[in-house]
């Protein structure tokens, strides 16, 4: 059976042995915030232990009974009187859907208890590790979306030493770069504000748009492939800043790529494999071909 979305969910956020060893270091700030955030879905829950079991217990133990009285009165005794068997067996029934919703919220309570994710991120935050994952780059370009979901219409950003939730503006900033592995990495930055559903939206402004460097470390949940933020170092990268928007087939193809969600082994967090490495190349190309085609964007010309 395929796996469902939520199991996928739940297999990315644990810590996977196919995950090879990696640097350890410190959490900074913004990333146990984000360690938080994540731990917070993972949650026990009470309810989620005794909702199926309250609700549903009755109806089912009940209906357990009468299908199992009317195959009995089926195969083998046909004189039985439902009615009058449910009647005088009420008291026993009651009991035995007593027990079965017990033995369910027993079942709910051992399975969600012993669940290894959540007993993961029950004390991950707390430990204060991340794992690091380090790429040099030697060039970038910038690319940028308009894409604004309605049904989920705010973002979590770090400001002023805490992460605040904000409106989504639906622009995200994308940096396709070269790594010094020969490699494209791709990163991306999403922008609070208002929003448009036009293709093309307003990019912000330079001093708030994100500016890499040549050195970046990913820092991961440990064990995981999940990102809980970026760490720049060294001088800035030389970085070809584009007014090229993604139609709605590059948008999804690219953050396909960039395996930022969801994805296992051998894919690593922002690198593109060698299948989509071709497609990349000629996107960037298109778009640096959209810069040249515009005088006014060419740098030094007013």
């Amino acid at each position: 059976m395929a796996d469902n979305p939520y199991t996928l969910y739940k297999r990315f956020q644990t810590p996977d042995p196919a995950l090879g060893p990696r640097e350890q270091a410190p959490m900074l700030a913004q990333e146990q915030a984000w360690s938080r955030v994540h731990a917070s879905g993972h949650r026990f829950s009470w309810i989620e232990v005794l909702m199926a079991p309250l609700c549903l217990g009755p109806f089912v133990a009940g209906l357990g009974v009468l299908l199992g009285l009317w195959l009995y009165q089926s195969l083998l005794a046909p004189e039985l009187d439902i009615d009058r068997a449910i009647g005088d067996w009420h008291g026993w029934l009651a009991l035995a859907a007593g027990l079965f919703m017990a033995a369910w919220v027993l079942h709910n309570f051992w399975r969600d208890s012993r669940d290894p994710t959540r007993r993961y991120w029950q004390t991950m935050p707390d430990r204060g590790v991340v794992e690091l994952e380090h790429h040099t780059l030697v060039s970038g370009i910038s690319l940028w979306s308009n894409d604004y979901d309605p049904d989920c219409n705010t973002l979590m950003q770090w400001t002023h030493g805490k992460l605040e939730c904000v409106h989504d503006s639906g622009v995200v900033q994308w940096v396709v770069a070269r790594t010094e592995a020969g490699h494209w990495l791709v990163l991306k930055e999403q922008y609070p504000g208002n929003f448009s559903y036009a293709r093309v939206g307003t990019k912000p402004a330079p001093d708030r748009q994100m500016h890499p460097c040549q050195q970046v470390a990913i820092a991961f949940a440990p064990g995981t492939q999940l990102c809980l933020g970026r760490r720049f170092s060294g001088a800035p990268l030389p970085l070809l800043d584009t007014a090229y928007w993604l139609s709605a087939d590059e948008l999804k193809r690219l953050a396909d790529a960039a395996h930022h969600w969801l994805f296992f082994p051998p894919n690593r967090y922002g690198v593109v494999d060698a299948e989509e490495a071709g497609w990349v190349q000629r996107l960037v190309k298109k778009a640096q071909d959209s810069v040249a085609a515009t005088p006014s964007s060419v740098p030094g010309e007013t």
